[in-house]
């Protein structure tokens, strides 16, 4: 026996949904306390999603910059080890680059939303983002949601980027769901009337960032709390007003957050708060 797989824990997922198909997960972990297996027993969806963040997304770049996960040292960065969203999901490497999960952008939370009435939270997960926009669990795996009989919604939230919805997806009972938002704008649902929910660099789609404070837009109260922090001359911390996401508040977070004001960015899904 591997001693390294010290502690199994079984989960059963029964969620009160319509239609949900109950499922059980089976997770084992090793001495570091990190998930290193994962074994399902019924209706389990992967979803393999892809995002970007204007933050960490420059241009004449490939993939979106690690600075958060490798700030002191290849080994040592600024992003927690527990997730920001209240999730208590932990990932003790999350500061090595060469952990299971790998380079990591930042956390990122995924909820799966009814599709006929997007106020309607199903599931939720906070996850990790890689470099080239793919969001995976903590063990380096696709994230695993429980089956649904009707068609659903992926909503993507960040700590200090505009909240995106996805269109209908209209089989999430099985299988792998593949939705990549940033081929196109309108992988991101928009109703009429609603700004562009996403900005291009490089061919590719992103998250309007400056929402430092999560309530699904870019306001007054956004820019105040950034200059705060500006003026304060903030650095070598975890900040949702480093919208640039390189461990400091500085010129370019200021930059990045005018343009968000000027713009007026907001989600689609302040059509949809219960």
């Amino acid at each position: 026996m591997n001693t390294q797989l010290i502690k199994t824990v079984l989960l059963a997922i029964m969620v009160a949904f319509p239609g949900v198909i109950h499922a059980q997960i089976k997770f084992t972990y090793d001495n570091a306390g990190n998930r290193t297996k994962r074994e399902l027993n019924g209706s389990i969806v992967l979803v393999d999603t892809k995002v970007l963040l204007r933050g960490a997304y420059r241009t004449g770049q490939a993939n979106m910059a690690t600075d958060l996960q490798t700030y002191f040292s290849a080994n040592s960065g600024l992003l927690p080890a527990t997730d920001p969203y209240g999730g208590n999901v932990g990932y003790n490497n999350i500061g090595n680059p060469a952990g299971v999960a790998g380079p990591v952008v930042d956390w990122i939370k995924i909820e799966i939303r009814d599709a006929a009435n997007p106020a309607v939270k199903l599931q939720s997960k906070s996850l990790l983002l890689k470099p080239n926009g793919s969001i995976v669990d903590i063990d380096g795996t696709l994230p695993k949601f429980v089956g649904q009989s009707a068609p659903v919604r992926l909503a993507i939230f960040h700590r200090n980027h505009v909240a995106i919805l996805s269109n209908p997806i209209a089989a999430f009972n099985a299988g792998t769901t593949i939705y990549d938002f940033t081929t196109a704008l309108n992988k991101a649902s928009q109703l009429p009337g609603d700004a562009a929910q996403m900005g291009v660099i490089n061919g590719k789609w992103y998250m309007w960032a400056g929402d430092v404070n999560n309530d699904l837009s870019v306001d007054a109260t956004d820019m105040t709390i950034a200059t705060n922090d500006f003026m304060s001359g903030l650095f070598d911390q975890y900040l949702p007003t480093d919208v640039s996401m390189d461990g400091g508040v500085d010129a370019t977070d200021g930059s990045i957050m005018n343009a968000a004001f000027i713009n007026g960015y907001y989600s689609t899904l302040t059509n949809y708060v219960p």
